[in-house]
């Protein structure tokens, strides 16, 4: 071969070298979310050249990343079409991160099936229901996201809201300007917050009541259950999970201690706290174990962290940039939306978020 057509064929091959080196550069971070127990996260980063001059966001080439959240370090990455599959179109099994019928990535870890299964429960939607509070019955029809509450006869004495709950004998209300407003009973509005505080606390005195302890064995933790009624000596524990104890550096229930008892008039509070000394778990009989960089017991209910983003244990996702206390049943907020612009609102103790009127 001439030296000439030699010369030609080596441009020719960098050529088609530098194409590939230069059409596999992503850059950027975009979408990022966890698996249900916070051990693992996904995100998006964009090819850098080569995209369409015209193309939406989220239809450009990139990259889907697996990064374990754990030992802090990228698992794999790979391919996709459009970064904006990222958000919505990958899914969590007990052993794979999965885009159905395309991309599969195994997992160095799996995820606690129960969390799985809640994760992913459907919640029905509910369009109207009833609220009964000192002999007064109101309904409540949602269409289009705003809310219109009626007496049983029909009469509108609320509309154009966005939220209603129950605090006492009193209401919690968001109105159409995402501002709180309480009002009475009888959906009188009230110029003040309503003193809710509890100044009889009558319990029953038969009740069931519960026992839980921590045991230490060798390479793990034992967590055990007992069950009684109205006292707390316990002598049927049985074991309902273990945790092993790699990476453990201390092990507790909300008292601190590992050893927890209450009964039935006390809102359930059987969940262990384990410290892994860079990162915290949360361990729950239902859910199993979820994964947080802090968590703060000062909070009630829990707040928790991942990657500098906040969120209230098993009550919100982990996706607020700040997150002040609950004043009753709402607390404020600050989050990215879906352009990446940082807005304001309310978020419910059912998860339920809300941005500020504009």
């Amino acid at each position: 071969m001439k030296l000439i057509y030699k010369i030609i064929l080596g441009i020719f091959v960098c050529f088609i070298i530098t194409l590939y080196w230069l059409s596999n550069i992503t850059e950027g971070e975009y979408y990022r979310h966890h698996s249900p127990d916070g051990q693992y996260s996904i995100y998006a980063s964009k090819a850098k050249y080569f995209n369409f001059p015209f193309s939406s966001f989220g239809d450009v080439r990139g990259k889907v990343h697996l990064y374990d959240e754990l030992e802090n370090k990228l698992i794999s990455s790979s391919s996709i079409d459009m970064i904006s599959y990222v958000d919505g179109d990958f899914f969590w099994n007990e052993d794979e991160l999965y885009m159905k019928a395309k991309t599969y990535i195994k997992l160095p870890r799996k995820i606690n099936t129960k969390i799985i299964d809640a994760y992913e429960k459907s919640v029905p939607v509910k369009y109207n229901w009833n609220l009964y509070m000192c002999g007064n019955e109101y309904v409540v029809n949602k269409e289009r996201n705003r809310l219109t509450v009626s007496d049983k006869n029909g009469e509108i004495l609320l509309q154009n809201i966005q939220y209603i709950s129950q605090i006492g004998n009193s209401f919690q209300v968001l109105n159409n300007r995402t501002e709180i407003e309480y009002y009475d009973a009888g959906l009188n509005k009230l110029k003040n917050a309503p003193d809710i505080k509890i100044k009889c606390y009558e319990v029953c005195g038969n009740v069931t009541t519960y026992g839980l302890k921590i045991e230490e064995k060798n390479n793990y933790f034992v967590i055990k259950k007992a069950v009684g009624f109205t006292n707390y000596n316990f002598n049927n524990y049985t074991a309902i999970d273990s945790i092993s104890k790699t990476k453990v550096k201390d092990i507790y229930f909300l008292n601190k201690k590992r050893e927890f008892t209450y009964d039935e008039n006390i809102i359930k509070q059987d969940i262990v706290i384990i410290n892994f000394k860079t990162y915290f778990g949360i361990w729950s009989e239902k859910y199993g174990i979820e994964y947080f960089d802090t968590i703060d017991l000062k909070n009630n209910p829990i707040k928790v962290m991942r990657n500098e983003l906040y969120g209230y244990y098993n009550m919100t996702s982990t996706s607020y940039l700040k997150l002040e206390s609950f004043k009753y049943n709402l607390a404020r907020f600050e989050k990215k939306d879906t352009s990446g612009k940082k807005r304001n609102g309310y978020v419910t103790r059912e998860g339920n978020y809300f941005y500020d009127y504009r």
